[in-house]
């Protein structure tokens, strides 16, 4: 079993933990709600008119919780995709600046090389095998 599977279940069964704790109040507050909006409301007197509106006030309390839920891990997940894509693009630019660095070299040794300023010798070829510079296809100089 990987990890990321144990987390997974583990968040799972955290959220059921949350919604059986707070399910009484929220149902409650949903309850509350519903006859306070519908103009039932008159405090304790109107427990008559509470008791048969707490279906509704379930259905209300479920669907606002997996809404919820469902928009922090939509959240998290929208947070992890951009610091893959920041990852991704992080890692294009640097291959770029990279390339860049080694045709920036490249052209300057054979700049210095055909110019005469520079000769070849065993230290300058490692160098540039070190650097990926192939010293056998360097233009003519």
């Amino acid at each position: 079993m990987n990890n990321d599977y144990r987390y997974i279940r583990y968040m799972d069964i955290r959220w059921l933990r949350l919604h059986a704790l707070f399910a009484p109040f929220g149902v409650c507050a949903a309850t509350a709600l519903l006859l306070v909006r519908s103009g039932q409301w008159a405090g304790w007197e109107s427990l008559q008119a509470a008791s048969s509106m707490v279906d509704l006030g379930a259905a209300v309390y479920g669907m606002v919780a997996v809404l919820a839920e469902r928009s922090i891990y939509m959240i998290f997940w929208a947070l992890e995709q951009r610091r893959k894509w920041s990852k991704e693009r992080e890692k294009e630019l640097q291959d770029k600046l990279n390339q860049g660095i080694a045709q920036g070299q490249t052209q300057t040794l054979t700049e210095l090389l055909s110019a005469g300023i520079i000769e070849a010798n065993q230290d300058l070829e490692q160098w540039a095998r070190e650097k990926g510079i192939d010293l056998d296809n360097l233009p003519p100089r």
